[in-house]
């Protein structure tokens, strides 16, 4: 191991002593260890900011999102506890990337893309975070969709909308995986980039996850958000090795 590995597997491992009150697979980060992490060179962070000690049902899911996210090469997720009362420990982190109590959990992704910190403002779900992530080029797994429809949507993109690959999509989702709605909204897409370009796709990002922050029914909220994890599908960038 050169120097250079040694000094941060250091400074990592000084990071994850610290780990009352910390999800595990996330390191726990303060304003002593901040900078040092988030700047690590090749690798990226989604960096979680939140009350000591949070609990409930984003809690959860911020919980399996970190079991998941260790599959993701050079990539970690972390958090910052802010204290409210007290010796208010981390509250010039608050104060640093302007966020008030009722803002939290708040989440932003580290890198050296967004060496500033990229807010994620989507509903704080495991498998939503996922999907915004792949859709900043962090190869985590998927979460909510499927994965021959996913391999489809790749090569559809790939290969200009091509019919084939419609046909493919249609044929599959009429026949293994007719039970399965999410199916359907893979090639209703694909029928739509079609009829109106690619550029389709982040527009209707932008529309659907507009409506699916707002004020609707379980229901309904479920179906926008099971759209939004395939249309982050299509909105995928290619690495240099699918290129």
């Amino acid at each position: 191991m050169g120097l250079l590995a040694w000094n941060w597997a250091l400074l990592l491992g000084s990071c994850a002593l610290t780990v009352e009150g910390t999800a595990q697979g996330a390191l726990k980060l303060d304003n002593y260890t901040f900078s040092k992490v988030t700047s690590l060179p090749g690798w990226s962070f989604l960096v979680k900011f939140d009350q000591s000690y949070a609990y409930g049902e984003q809690e959860d899911e911020f919980k399996a999102l970190c079991k998941h996210a260790y599959q993701a090469p050079n990539f970690m997720v972390a958090e910052v506890p802010v204290q409210e009362y007290g010796d208010k420990e981390n509250d010039d982190l608050r104060e640093k990337f302007k966020l008030s109590k009722e803002d939290f959990p708040a989440y932003f992704l580290f890198n050296e893309a967004n060496s500033e910190g990229l807010r994620y403002s989507g509903s704080v779900k495991a498998d939503l975070l996922a999907n915004w992530l792949r859709r900043q080029q962090v190869k985590i797994p998927s979460i909510g969709t499927i994965e021959e429809f996913d391999e489809l949507a790749k090569k559809f993109m790939k290969e200009s909308f091509s019919d084939a690959v419609l046909a493919e999509a249609k044929k599959l989702a009429e026949g293994q995986f007719s039970s399965d709605r999410k199916a359907a909204i893979y090639v209703k897409i694909m029928e739509k980039i079609k009829e109106k370009g690619e550029d389709y796709v982040s527009s209707e990002l932008k529309r659907v996850s507009k409506i699916a922050e707002g004020k609707v029914a379980p229901g309904k909220k479920a179906e926008l958000e099971d759209k939004i994890k395939v249309l982050g599908v299509f909105a995928e960038k290619p690495s240099k090795d699918e290129l």
